[in-house]
């Protein structure tokens, strides 16, 4: 009777290599080279002309971003078209101001629908754009430089850095080693621009994050005075703030006039400070007044003073060392997160009577990633609003400001002005592109065979990449599998268009089996457990697995199906793995054993072991290894 002995030196734990990637919340820094042109363009009867993408660009790395076409002047008879898609602005007499051509148009057409030839002037503005990313993960500085002088083909430079209103953090400030005044740039929390040339630093740090739909109010007016070389502070606790609504921070004008004889400079200056301060404008004005003729000479010189600013939190303070009083207008501003319900191609906006109470003004403000483009909005009244930035409707006796940004990531629209309201559903139309995110191995090569599920969306894969079908502005987290084993979870911060690739671990494995005398073991029987991989030993003992998973796995031996043999398995790289077996010689395609060595010994012949083995088919050893 043949015994079946098993031997146990370990058992190996299943470990799959499962890799968390954390896509950061970024900041996008991006270098705009701009191009203003003004021409003339004479368009006969009954004609057209056609303004074309330019070809010439500022540089290396520059993607051109769109054109900007202001009219300089009303032209009633002419009509714009396009072969992409085209955003306007029209003025107070419902004529077109300016067209928004964004980089899908090539060119755009003025069509003169009247009988006479005419002239249209405009100014062209072409803008270029080299956008990079910044990861943050923590208090971060990013250094700016805004070039000097012209760029190459007569461009000008400016730049821009935008934090996703639902990342977690806020620009804190923004610093100039030669101590610029804050003029120089335009900022908020989530946005920063700079057109001024020069080395900036720009302070991020944790901050409070922005619902991606949100009702913005104007509280009422306020004023007050500050005498001479005084101050004057307003705190949030002083802001009657609306239950349920945030202090966003407030409008500030501070202005102020004097008088002196010509000779006799007034001496000092306002300051608005603050946690962020916008500066819109800085103004120092001197007239000097005299008569039409010599009745009253001129020798009077009026000063005028005045600064508009935003500032962003919770208090603000006014400082003068100028000799007469100041006067002070603050509007505080205040928000909260919309009634939202976010569809595959729209958001549904519920405002209510309650929403729009206690205001001068409340709006409706939607600003959305990279991957989303609102394309319209309908109002409760089936009003529709397209292709359309920075307009005034006419709306209950006065005007509603409305707008959707020239790339269509923003818009905003009055939903109250005074005593003019309307409240109910608004419907922002929005189309979505999937985020893809690339799917490389260690050298760089697309990864096939993916598969993948994320918590919150539709998610699928292909050759190289797994799409994400988003249709909310929120993180999100998506399982990667490769040949059905799970390999990455990648938690998703910030939806961007470029994403960093995912790189799995995939790595060429050779597992040679060996006999007790290190002799080779063909047609031995290999599987790796955990992962879907097979096959036999060739002459050499060995088996090569190209393509596997990196991670700790447990490797099975089976030969000739009476010894089996299991050992770990560690895959971090390109590994070669040798498995020892008790197989002293093989007898037929029949393994003996050092265990059949030793009953030969007890007088069977080796012979006479293989016939009885032959005929019983029982498995002589078992050996699981560490």
């Amino acid at each position: 009777m043949t015994k079946t002995f098993l031997i146990t030196l370990g058992l190996a734990a299943l470990l799959l290599a499962t890799t968390t990637v954390v896509i950061p919340p970024t900041a996008k820094l991006e270098q705009i080279a701009y191009k203003v042109e003004e021409t003339t363009i004479k368009i006969q009867g009954a004609g057209f002309a056609t303004l074309a993408k330019p070809y010439v660009t500022p540089g290396e790395g520059y993607v051109y971003a769109g054109m900007k076409i202001e009219f300089l002047g009303a032209y009633p008879s002419v009509q714009i078209g396009a072969d992409g898609q085209l955003s306007k602005t029209f003025d107070q007499n419902g004529f077109v101001s300016a067209v928004y051509a964004g980089p899908d148009v090539s060119k755009i057409t003025l069509v003169n629908t009247a009988k006479d030839q005419i002239e249209v002037k405009v100014r062209v503005t072409y803008t270029y754009v080299k956008a990079s990313y910044v990861p943050l993960n923590g208090d971060t500085t990013i250094e700016i430089n805004v070039p000097d002088g012209k760029l190459a083909q007569g461009f000008n430079a400016m730049a821009r850095l935008t934090i996703e209103p639902y990342a977690p953090f806020a620009i804190k400030a923004v610093e100039r080693p030669d101590g610029t005044p804050a003029t120089v740039y335009r900022v908020e929390p989530k946005v920063v621009e700079i057109n001024t040339p020069g080395k900036y630093k720009i302070m991020i740090a944790q901050g409070q994050p922005f619902p991606a739909a949100m009702l913005v109010k104007s509280l009422s007016k306020q004023t007050a005075t500050v005498a001479a070389n005084g101050e004057f502070a307003v705190t949030g606790a002083e802001v009657g703030v609306p239950q349920g609504w945030r202090l966003l921070g407030y409008v500030v004008f501070a202005y102020t006039g004097d008088a002196n004889l010509i000779g006799k400079d007034i001496t000092g200056d306002i300051a608005i400070q603050g946690g962020l301060v916008d500066t819109v404008t800085d103004v120092n004005q001197n007239i000097i007044v005299r008569s039409v003729s010599y009745l009253i000479p001129p020798v009077w010189n009026f000063n005028i003073r005045y600064k508009i600013a935003i500032v962003y939190g919770e208090q603000f303070k006014i400082t003068t060392s100028l000799p007469s009083t100041v006067n002070v207008i603050y509007i505080p501003i205040v928000y909260r997160e919309a009634q939202v319900k976010w569809l595959p191609d729209r958001a549904l906006v519920n405002i209510t009577d309650v929403d729009v109470a206690d205001g001068q003004w409340t709006a409706v403000v939607m600003q959305l990633p990279e991957l989303a483009r609102i394309v319209a909005i309908r109002t409760p009244g089936n009003a529709m609003i397209s292709n359309a930035t920075d307009v005034k409707l006419v709306w209950g006796g006065g005007v509603r400001a409305a707008s959707i940004s020239p790339d269509g990531r923003q818009a905003y629209l009055l939903v109250q002005m005074g005593d003019t309201k309307e409240t109910g559903t608004y419907t922002f139309m929005i189309s979505w592109r999937p985020m893809r995110i690339p799917v490389v191995d260690t050298r760089g090569k697309p990864v096939a065979q993916l598969s993948a599920t994320a918590d919150k969306f539709e998610a699928a894969a292909s050759a190289g990449y797994v799409e994400v079908k988003i249709y909310r502005p929120e993180p999100f987290t998506v399982d990667i599998s490769y040949k059905g084993v799970k390999a990455a979870q990648v938690v998703v911060n910030s939806l961007v268009a470029n994403p960093q690739p995912v790189t799995l671990g995939i790595y060429q494995v050779k597992v040679v089996v060996v006999g007790a005398l290190n002799q080779p073991i063909a047609e031995a029987s290999v599987s790796i457990d955990g992962f879907p991989a097979s096959g036999k030993t060739d002459g050499t003992g060995a088996v090569k697995f190209p393509d596997v998973l990196a991670g700790t796995y447990k490797v099975n031996i089976d030969v000739g199906g009476r010894v089996k043999v299991s050992d770990t398995l560690e895959v971090n790289g390109d590994t070669e793995k040798v498995v020892k077996t008790p197989i002293v010689a093989m007898v037929g395609g029949v393994p003996i054993t050092t265990l059949d060595a030793l009953a030969t010994a007890g007088g069977l012949s080796a012979a006479g072991l293989y016939f009885a083995l032959s005929r019983r088919k029982e498995p002589v050893a078992e050996v699981e290894q560490i």
